[in-house]
């Protein structure tokens, strides 16, 4: 079942969706490994393998393909993927035919970028080593899109073999500094994100790093040379006013191509949810992973 957005935005509201989900993004709850789990339970093939302390599950469609999905999700750094995150990673296998591999990296507190960004730099490395014959892209989405675009910066810096040639960043969290004063123009339409308490899980993730690092914030780091980046956000998200600054950054690159969807009224990481609105954008970013 899809819902509208307008009925998804007010129920927030009435919950207050953004206090709770900051102070869990701040303190997690204990991990449960939902995801996972669901994922076991569906009729789609699978193999499961472990990188260092983290696991990583590569889900097969049903007529073999070397089109191949590295998937990270978002939850500030800090909370599990979730069942929403789920439904994409199987839309993605079952309606086209993709092959994903769901990386479930470590989360802060317990970890830093300094662990989370290597293992999950590892990670790829080793599904590349997998599937030699496969064309890579990657999916991350929130904190998830931050860490993809961090991930495909090291990869080039280090000319890794079968570099992604597609990343999609869905609301992707660009600038762990929150210095944007666009953002404060927003603050009050995001029904998902404040803006006090994800500066919280920001410096629980960045440990010892600084926030303007590129590892942390990619915003600030070399745009050169990722290859073609699609990105969807809505006006009404606290981190939209950074995706505008990536597209400016971007258009004063070289060998990056960047295509943006700015979605009128949509909250934040408006995609993984399911509504009726977010099912038109799903559909464009599998045609872009086909093309």
């Amino acid at each position: 079942m899809r819902f509208s957005a307008k009925f998804v935005k007010e129920t927030f509201r009435v919950f207050n969706m953004k206090k709770m989900v900051g102070i869990t993004m701040v303190t997690p709850p204990k991990r449960r490994d939902i995801n996972t789990k669901q994922l076991q339970k569906t009729k789609i093939p699978q193999e499961k393998r472990r990188v260092n302390r983290s696991e990583m599950i590569t889900l097969f469609p049903s007529v073999s393909t070397n089109k191949h999905i590295f998937y990270l999700h978002g939850g500030g750094f800090s909370l599990e993927a979730s069942p929403f995150h789920k439904n994409i990673q199987t839309y993605f296998v079952n309606e086209f035919g993709l092959k994903v591999s769901y990386f479930n990296y470590p989360l802060a507190p317990e970890n830093t970028v300094s662990i989370t960004l290597d293992e999950t730099f590892q990670a790829y490395k080793e599904i590349v080593m997998l599937y030699p014959d496969d064309h890579f892209y990657l999916f991350g989405d929130s904190a998830g899109g931050g860490l993809a675009l961090s991930l495909a910066q090291q990869l080039r810096d280090q000319n890794v073999l079968h570099r992604p040639q597609k990343i999609v960043l869905a609301s992707p969290w660009l600038d762990l500094t929150l210095s944007n004063p666009d953002i404060e123009k927003i603050q009050g339409n995001d029904v998902l994100l404040e803006r006090e308490l994800l500066a919280k899980a920001a410096k629980n993730y960045a440990g010892d790093f600084s926030l303007k690092d590129p590892r942390v914030s990619p915003l600030y780091g070399n745009l050169d040379d990722l290859k073609e980046i699609f990105t969807v956000v809505g006006t009404d998200d606290i981190l939209f006013p950074d995706v505008l600054r990536l597209e400016k950054r971007i258009e004063k690159t070289e060998g990056t191509k960047l295509h943006l969807e700015v979605v009128e009224g949509m909250m934040h990481d408006f995609l993984v949810y399911p509504l009726k609105e977010s099912k038109s954008y799903l559909k464009q970013i599998g045609d872009f992973y086909q093309k």
